[in-house]
């Protein structure tokens, strides 16, 4: 993939769209990292005066992604248990859910859902396979496939073309959305993390999530971390179909099993992975 005549292309689309800017919020909490000294209840403070925030805040801190020792039941309290770069990613994340929410032509629940339940698989396995620090993991489950709303608000054929892509054995979804539209979801994705300044490690992540050729040859691979966290995220999503019981994974039954090769994983062990997950998420 060419990424800079990408990018120039996707810039110019971007433009007829309504890209949401990094909401006040987040500026609040970001600065606020910054310090020497974070005023965590100056944070929660911030998250109080939005009820929606608050509300789904409580939820995902609740959850097992974030294993908190005990339930919380207020903002003060889930910010001071989650910690700073928790809390971070926890705001980030449903920020972004929230101001996309409603946009385009489609209602996107189920979308949402399934982001929100990657996550939460995402940060489970990076605590156990250490490629990815848990917090980040989360934020990139709900972030990596965020280009796909915008690219629905933009383009009136693109749920068309992202069918075709998901019923296509042959070539990656990108490759045909780089060939119908000059641009693709993983890019755009790329440059909604990096205007909303996520980590250069996660904009990495999402611009190559559907990168397949990474996995070929893949014990040669110099960039053996971003295989790595790559793979972390399609195994994760592979997970999260399970768990809905969709009946195909197309990348995954591309590279799955050189996936299963980096983590050192047999059949039983993804089937014992996904019973756990399946347990987890149903528990929620």
């Amino acid at each position: 993939m060419n990424t800079i005549f990408y990018e120039e292309t996707t810039n110019q689309i971007l433009k007829s769209i309504d890209i949401p800017p990094q909401p006040q919020i987040l500026r609040i909490v970001m600065a606020e990292q910054q310090k020497n000294y974070p005023d965590l209840k100056k944070i929660a403070d911030a998250v109080v005066k939005d009820v929606g925030l608050s509300a789904a805040m409580l939820r995902a801190a609740n959850s097992p992604a974030f294993a908190l020792r005990q339930k919380v039941t207020s903002i003060s309290k889930a910010v001071m248990l989650l910690g700073m770069n928790n809390a971070i990613s926890l705001i980030t994340g449903l920020s972004l859910r929230m101001v996309m929410s409603g946009k385009g032509k489609i209602r996107l629940e189920r979308f949402w859902d399934t982001a929100s339940d990657t996550a939460i698989i995402c940060s489970i396995l990076a605590k156990r396979f250490n490629v990815l620090v848990a917090d980040q993991a989360y934020i990139l489950g709900l972030f990596h496939d965020c280009g796909i709303p915008l690219l629905i608000q933009r383009f009136d054929n693109y749920i068309d073309i992202l069918k075709k892509g998901n019923a296509n054995t042959e070539e990656q979804i990108t490759v045909i959305e780089d060939r119908e539209l000059k641009t693709n979801h993983s890019v755009v994705g790329y440059i909604i993390a990096r205007s909303w300044f996520l980590s250069e490690e996660i904009r990495e992540i999402i611009l190559h999530h559907h990168n397949e050729a990474l996995f070929v040859n893949h014990k040669n691979n110099n960039d053996d971390v971003l295989v790595k966290q790559v793979g972390l995220l399609i195994l994760s999503e592979y997970l999260c179909h399970l768990y809905h019981r969709e009946s195909k994974d197309l990348i995954w039954q591309r590279v799955g099993k050189q996936i299963m090769e980096c983590f050192e994983l047999t059949e039983n062990c993804v089937s014992d992975l996904s019973e756990d997950m399946n347990d987890i998420l149903s528990s929620i």
